[in-house]
């Protein structure tokens, strides 16, 4: 916090606390992101959602998540069912299960500041064979920590069991670091 309040200014924070604004402008200046599915802003939009239109495989998130809470994956559609999908640990999610989640996320459960939120759909990244024996049923990533413009520390996130495939530190995930 002692970098991030004093050379962060608020508009940055914000923009980087939304993960839809922030693809937007990741997006704006040509850098790759995962493709937007569908959005859903309210139960209204929830109740009258076409479950159809998703495809085989898919990541559910809160635009407001932080600590990778709230962010369901989801690999396949379970064979023989309009109604349900097979999750990264194997168990299944269903219909019920989405609208109940996808309404927890609504009402700001996984929030930063617990404020109505919105759910996203967005296309499952693909696993890099690079990868494969290092991680855990999900997509290590690597973030860089830039200071003035200057990047001043990196790591690559290590998807776990503990972390359910999740490359999120405070899930379990463990931080590589990588020598700049």
């Amino acid at each position: 916090l002692d970098y991030v309040r004093p050379y962060n200014h608020a508009r940055g924070r914000r923009m980087a606390d939304q993960k839809l604004r922030c693809k937007v402008v990741l997006k704006k200046n040509h850098l790759p992101v995962s493709k937007l599915l569908a959005k859903i802003r309210t139960a209204e939009e929830l109740e009258h959602f076409n479950w159809q239109s998703l495809p085989e495989s898919f990541a559910l998130k809160p635009n407001r998540g932080f600590g990778g809470e709230g962010i369901v994956v989801v690999y396949a559609r379970k064979k023989g069912r309009d109604d349900a999908w097979v999750k990264a640990d194997g168990s299944l999610i269903t219909v019920a299960d989405l609208e109940s989640h996808i309404q927890n996320i609504l009402d700001g459960s996984f929030s930063l500041s617990n404020k109505p939120d919105t759910a996203f759909f967005e296309e499952r990244l693909k696993l890099l064979k690079l990868f494969k024996p290092y991680t855990w049923k999900g997509i290590p990533d690597i973030r860089i920590i830039v200071f003035n413009r200057v990047p001043v520390m990196a790591m690559l996130r290590l998807p776990t069991k503990d972390s359910g495939g999740k490359a999120n530190l405070h899930q379990g995930a463990i931080g590589v670091g990588i020598d700049m």
